[in-house]
């Protein structure tokens, strides 16, 4: 009898002492939190346009904590990164899993958003600093003069299509928590590492284009190169950019594919 009590004792607290599994948590940081400054966009330099085609566009303000087009690199959804160098530590790529595994639970909001919009701004403050575009089949001086008007041009008309928003946490929860797989347990080990964070969810852009004015003619080179329609070398293989001539001093830039512009990090721990 005193064997069989023993043995219920056991049991029992085997069953109910032993420590709960813990899952993932994510929590969003702050930009106190990493280093931010290559996502700053001054905020005085920011048109009240912008903000109302984002909120038109998709129903609700993001409360975003970067800017992505102002990086050297560009990140995507489920990217981990070290918070002060920034620099890219595991990708779902690297997984060997695709976005279309994840998408069924990925929370998405997408609308079409054929709106145009006059932006009082630089380009380069949305396209990057070191945003330049080169093409093969022509000249350097031709392609000095693309850039340069790129670089000069002020108010700009900006047409986006649809938004999207992607917000992964719910779907690396239910991956993570359960996987023995050792590349998915590596990629949950740099996200648990204090000195790392991950893009948990974004916005994009599913094509945007921007309508260029010089204020002086173009070139007959260069208007006769832009009635080609001609293709720029890719910027990265989700992203095409194509140029299109409108007038003697308009052209068109259109960047067509997933382009990421505003996203949030988070960090993740066991809870």
């Amino acid at each position: 009898m005193k064997k069989a009590i023993l043995f219920l004792l056991v049991s029992f607290c085997f069953y109910n002492c032993a420590e709960k599994k813990k899952s993932l948590h994510f929590e969003t940081l702050s930009k106190a939190a990493f280093n931010s400054t290559p996502f700053e966009m001054p905020q005085d330099q920011v048109p009240a346009s912008l903000k109302r085609s984002h909120d038109s566009c998709m129903g609700f303000t993001f409360d975003a904590n970067a800017i992505f087009a102002k990086t050297k690199e560009r990140y995507f959804i489920g990217t981990i990164v070290n918070r002060q160098s920034l620099k890219t530590v595991n990708t779902l790529n690297d997984l060997g899993i695709t976005m279309s595994e994840l998408i069924s639970d990925f929370n998405i909001i997408s609308k079409p958003c054929y709106e145009k919009r006059d932006l009082q701004l630089p380009l380069k403050l949305i396209l990057g600093e070191t945003f330049t575009l080169q093409f093969d089949k022509i000249n350097q001086a031709l392609n000095k003069e693309i850039n340069d008007a790129i670089s000069a041009s002020g108010a700009s008309q900006m047409e986006t299509g649809s938004w999207i928003y992607f917000d992964i946490k719910d779907a690396l929860k239910a991956v993570l928590d359960s996987t023995q797989n050792p590349k998915l347990l590596l990629y949950r080990n740099h996200l648990l590492d204090t000195s790392n964070m991950v893009l948990t969810s974004a916005e994009s852009v599913a094509d945007v284009s921007f309508i260029i004015t010089t204020k002086q003619d173009l070139s007959e080179p260069l208007q006769t190169f832009l009635r080609s329609k001609p293709f720029a070398s890719p910027i990265d293989p989700q992203v095409s950019l194509q140029l299109n001539h409108l007038t003697k001093n308009k052209f068109q830039l259109s960047l067509n594919g997933f382009f990421p512009v505003l996203g949030q990090f988070s960090k993740a721990e066991l809870k």
